[in-house]
C-alpha cells in the first residue's frame, strides 16, 4: 500500500478529512485511471473528438478479495472502495469504453474490460431502476439506480449508481450521480450529431 492507500485507510478509520481523501481519489481517477483506458483502449488520445466521461459507483461483487470499506463524509457523501470504474471516450465514429474494479486502498485495477461501440449501434443511453444482489450484508438490491448502454445488437453496459437500502446498510448520505448525468448528455449529443449528419 502506497501513501495514497494509507491516507485512505486513515479516512476510514476517522483520522483524514473528507477533501483529502477527494483529492487522492480524484488525482487517481484524472491520471492514473484515465491514462490505463488509453493503453487498453489501444488508442491515442489525438484520435479523441470530446472531452472523456468517468463513471464511478460501489462495487459490490468480484471484488477479487479487495477489502469492502465504506463511510458517510461529513459533508454527507458516501465514500467506498473498491469502485467501479468506466471511462468513455469519444471518437470520430465510436465510443470507446474502459471498465474496471478499482480498489482504492491499494491503487489496483482489477476485472478490466474494454467494449469499442460504433454510435450507429447504440440504440439507448439511460438511467434505470432494477433489482441485484449485493455482497455488503447479501441483500437484495430492489431500487439500484444503474447507468445503462444498450446496443442494436443487444449488448450493453451497466453500472450501478445507487440504492436507497444500500445507502442505508452503508452508514446513510449520498452516491453523487452527476457525472452518470454528464455521461448520459455527453453520449446523447454525440449520438444527435452523428445520426443528423
Amino acid at each position: 500500500m502506497g501513501i495514497g492507500g494509507w491516507i485512505i485507510y486513515l479516512f476510514f478509520k476517522g483520522r483524514v478529512s473528507d477533501q483529502e481523501y477527494d483529492l487522492i481519489v480524484d488525482k487517481e481517477l484524472s491520471n492514473s485511471i484515465k491514462a490505463r483506458a488509453i493503453s487498453k483502449l489501444g488508442t491515442d488520445i489525438s484520435e479523441f473528438v470530446s472531452e472523456e466521461v468517468v463513471i464511478t459507483g460501489p462495487r459490490l461483487w468480484d471484488t477479487a478479495n479487495c477489502e469492502i470499506l465504506y463511510k458517510p463524509g461529513e459533508d454527507g457523501v458516501l465514500r467506498f472502495t473498491p469502485m467501479n470504474v468506466t471511462v468513455i471516450n469519444f471518437t470520430q465514429n465510436q465510443l470507446l469504453i474502459y471498465s474496471c474494479c478499482y480498489d482504492v486502498l491499494t491503487g489496483n485495477c482489477i476485472n478490466e474490460n474494454t467494449d469499442e461501440y460504433f454510435y450507429k449501434d447504440v440504440v439507448s443511453v439511460s438511467t434505470k431502476t432494477e433489482s441485484t444482489d449485493s455482497k455488503i450484508g447479501y441483500m437484495q438490491l430492489n431500487s439500484a439506480e444503474t447507468f445503462v448502454l444498450t446496443t442494436s445488437g443487444g449488448t450493453s453496459i451497466s453500472i450501478l449508481l445507487s440504492d436507497p437500502q444500500l445507502i442505508e446498510k452503508m452508514g446513510g448520505g449520498s452516491i453523487p450521480k452527476t457525472k452518470a448525468e454528464k455521461a448520459i448528455q455527453s453520449v446523447r449529443v454525440m449520438l444527435r450529431d452523428v445520426k443528423s449528419s
